[in-house]
């Protein structure tokens, strides 16, 4: 039986079709290894249990993380919103247990499992706040790396990719677009404030307004969020997603939608004057338009930095019609100053403070539930030998989680997805555009890395996130290896074989 023949780069002509066979040879990395034979089509659509393997499945649960955040701003749910909370982390745990299946070996998650295995140690560690919180603590962590384990025992391909990243950008295009007209009709859109924020005092809350171009104080854009700037997450999504169907798709409609999120993302993030934000996402689209112009797409190069680069002259201008000389003064605020010294103004004393005062005093770990979400709502900090611990950024996190292993290992974790997503952004041949994706991935993974110094960002809904899309682009590109015909598949998994 002859194989199929590549006739030009990537066009294949197929003569005969394979029948279903079992592998003997060892599996590549991210592979199961254990042989399987795949069952036909009908039998799998028939299956009593083919919704939780299904790619539906990850839209499903983009789907009630957006409820579960629209709930925080329903002020009747106000006294629910801990339930709510709870349910956003607590379904990706439930999920590890009900998605059947063996997993894709990441090549993160040997680290990742590490430094959680170190985590879990620091349960028994005497300064643990109390039992409870550390189990919060724990179940917060676990739920945020959960999707390496069962989003890649989905039979995820393109198509479902597409659809989860869709359902991501359009809600953080919404959230932006809320976010400017909070601004621009000051008062009228504005959501329930979060309870967090008003314990911390009028003082605080005063200290999250700013002055607009008419006048009024008006705090920073929420979006669909109950935090003050809490739109710029928002904005940052809208941007970056907008940026992959911009340069992906072919439909006049999506490219209008993503140009319009794009616009509107750089806009809000103005407005929300978070620093911090703006450099990850500069980062980011440095990181992308650097790796499409190493592949030689430089068409797709010049198309995102002519629309992102005009789009973010164009919307600063936006933003200063409406939020006046307060914007002019927080942005001009970066120039002022070389970037280290605006950096060790803002967070860089954090980062000091976390290596050379924590660190040394908790070289293992200071115990669970000390800090963030687990302390504010199961701490008990009566006991003044173990008060209540701040981690600005995730270095101090990860160093209150488990000292140095912990802080040797994760970013270790975090690494190996920016390696593998970089890779695959340099395959040039393969099922799909997920070369794009990679792309795309590459310089999220790289911001994501960014904003560890600026923010605690894997104990919270957006490093969820993030290991959701990195865990939902490997399993669909390995979905995509096992139909891919076999030409197709080696060039592939053997770039180097070329």
């Amino acid at each position: 039986m002859k194989r199929p023949q590549l006739q030009g780069p990537g066009v294949l002509r197929q003569r005969y079709v394979h029948p279903p066979r079992v592998s003997l040879a060892k599996a590549p990395v991210g592979e199961p290894t254990a042989p399987a034979e795949e069952a036909p089509a009908s039998t799998e659509a028939a299956s009593p249990r083919s919704f939780w393997t299904s790619g539906y499945l990850v839209p499903a649960f983009i789907g009630l993380q957006l409820v579960c955040q629209l709930a925080l701003l329903v002020e009747v749910l106000s006294p629910l919103r801990v339930i709510f909370r709870i349910l956003s982390f607590g379904v990706s745990l439930v999920l590890l247990a009900a998605v059947p299946g063996r997993h894709l070996r990441h090549p993160a998650l040997p680290f990742v499992l590490g430094a959680m295995a170190i985590t879990s140690l620091n349960m028994f560690h005497p300064e643990t706040s109390s039992i409870l919180a550390g189990l919060a603590q724990l179940g917060i962590q676990f739920s945020v790396i959960a999707p390496l384990l069962w989003v890649t025992r989905l039979r995820m391909d393109a198509v479902a990719f597409r659809r989860m990243l869709a359902l991501l950008f359009l809600f953080n295009a919404a959230s932006a677009a809320l976010g400017v007209l909070q601004v621009y009709y000051p008062g009228r859109f504005q959501p329930t404030l979060s309870t967090i924020i008003e314990g911390m005092g009028d003082e605080y809350s005063e200290s999250l307004k700013f002055e607009t171009a008419t006048g009024q104080r008006v705090f920073r854009p929420f979006g669909l969020t109950d935090l003050p700037g809490g739109a710029a997450t928002g904005a940052f999504y809208s941007v970056l997603f907008g940026s992959g169907f911009l340069l992906s798709s072919k439909r006049g409609l999506i490219r209008a939608l993503s140009v319009g999120g794009i616009f509107l993302g750089l806009i809000c993030l103005y407005l929300c004057q978070v620093r911090a934000i703006a450099v990850m996402l500069l980062v980011c689209m440095v990181a992308i338009m650097i790796v499409l112009a190493l592949n030689g797409r430089l068409m797709r190069m010049t198309r995102l930095a002519l629309v992102v680069g005009g789009f973010a002259i164009a919307g600063f201008g936006g933003a200063v019609m409406m939020g006046g000389d307060a914007i002019t003064k927080r942005w001009g605020s970066l120039l002022e100053q070389e970037a280290g010294e605006v950096y060790y103004v803002n967070r860089g004393h954090f980062l000091e403070g976390a290596f050379s005062y924590f660190l040394p005093k908790y070289p293992v770990g200071a115990g669970l539930g000390r800090y963030g979400m687990a302390n504010a709502y199961f701490g008990d900090n009566s006991d003044p030998s173990r008060p209540p611990l701040w981690a600005e950024i995730q270095w101090t996190a990860w160093i209150f989680d488990g000292g140095i292993p912990v802080l040797v290992l994760y970013p270790l974790g975090v690494l190996a997805a920016l390696i593998w997503a970089l890779r695959l952004a340099f395959l040039r041949e393969g099922p799909q555009e997920f070369w794009l994706w990679g792309t795309i991935l590459f310089g999220f993974n790289l911001g994501g890395l960014a904003i560890t110094f600026s923010y605690p960002f894997f104990v919270s809904q957006p490093g969820l996130v993030f290991w959701l899309i990195n865990a939902a682009l490997f399993s669909a590109y390995h979905q995509s290896l096992r139909q891919a015909p076999r030409p197709l598949k080696d060039a592939a998994l053997h770039p180097h074989r070329r």
